[in-house]
């Protein structure tokens, strides 16, 4: 019997390669991906002035209003050395590059460093993300995109006790200094693994964003991104509301710690969120992922907004000769033959 032409479109689209696992997850070895793994994050301050009516009767108005943007872009490179009959991978991560800019409207001070333009950076408090730069760390990956071991994941750091801030460095380092920290590698493979589709309509998953996060997830059909047919699903916080509550809100350092950075990124860890997940079963890989946190809190003197979005884009898939004997084969627990 002759299939229509959509039917088989669709067979060719779904069915999995002949050397595939059970999961969705393809691997092969000497696959390499590169994901662009960003962060965006703005926190807007309104000061609340009293103006007197013509009765004598006070009410409150907005005041002055700033908004201090921060953006991070860490690339990542990622090689399959091994895959086990399975279907788990043993991948190695590498920092191809990184990109960090801080923008204070507040003070007009800024700062930014890009990898790809200079490997070093003299503003001394981006040093943190200068460290991170070619570091390495592996991990094994079960098909289904769950984490089975991670290696060597925690972030260099580079000693800035003797260095001294250049003086015309004086507002980039400001700026520099009030940058969130590089975000987690943990939660980058949270995002590019931990968000991996199942075969069916709904289901649950918690996920470290960098605090754990209990996601009711849905299918939403499927959508084209580049080149790649991608099962598309919805993702959003199942067990928090969208206002945060102020005993909800736990600042670094206590509550008399920390500055309006800090406050607003723990604002944003209180916060409810949702997000979008892109995932192509023909190329047996995550494509895209976009999730946003935003909430707002007020007092009597100001209301502050805050929106924290994270974002991970396959960038580019590709695949490598490997050497022999590269690698180890995955084990849970014990050795299984590689493929």
């Amino acid at each position: 019997m002759k299939i229509a032409a959509p039917v088989a479109l669709a067979a060719l689209l779904f069915a999995p390669p002949a050397w595939a696992g059970d999961g969705p997850w393809q691997f092969k070895p000497g696959n390499t991906y590169a994901w662009d793994c960003s962060t965006e994050f703005h926190y807007l301050q309104q000061g609340m002035t009293v103006a007197l009516g013509g009765n004598g009767r006070g009410g409150q108005e907005g005041g002055t209003t700033t908004e201090d943007p921060q953006w991070e872009t860490v690339t990542l490179k990622a090689v399959v050395l091994a895959v086990g009959d399975d279907g788990a991978g043993r991948l190695e991560f590498t920092v191809e590059a990184v990109h960090i800019k801080t923008r204070f409207d507040s003070s007009g001070d800024n700062a930014e460093w890009n990898s790809r333009k200079d490997k070093e950076t003299d503003i001394v408090a981006f040093k943190r993300y200068q460290a991170i730069l070619g570091h390495r760390f592996t991990a094994i990956v079960n098909s289904d995109g769950s984490l089975r071991e991670v290696k060597k994941a925690e972030w260099p750091t580079i000693d800035t006790a003797g260095i001294k801030p250049a003086r015309r460095n004086e507002r980039e380092e400001r700026a520099a200094g009030a940058t969130h920290d590089p975000t987690d590698a943990h939660v980058w493979l949270n995002l590019i693994f931990g968000t991996t589709p199942e075969g069916r309509a709904e289901w649950t998953r918690t996920l470290k964003l960098p605090e754990d996060e209990k996601l009711a997830c849905k299918s939403d059909n499927t959508e084209q991104v580049g080149r790649y047919l991608c099962a598309k699903s919805q993702l959003k916080s199942s067990d928090k509301e969208r206002a945060v509550k102020p005993e909800d809100v736990i600042v670094k350092g206590g509550s008399g710690g920390g500055g309006v950075g800090d406050y607003a990124i723990a604002l944003c860890k209180a916060a409810q969120k949702k997000g979008t997940v892109w995932f192509s079963r023909q190329a047996g890989c995550m494509v895209k992922v976009e999730i946003e946190g935003a909430t707002e809190q007020s007092d009597a003197t100001q209301v502050t907004r805050t929106h924290f979005k994270w974002g991970v884009e396959l960038k580019e898939k590709g695949f490598m000769e490997l050497s022999p004997g590269t690698g180890q084969t995955p084990s849970n627990p014990e050795p299984t033959p590689t493929k």
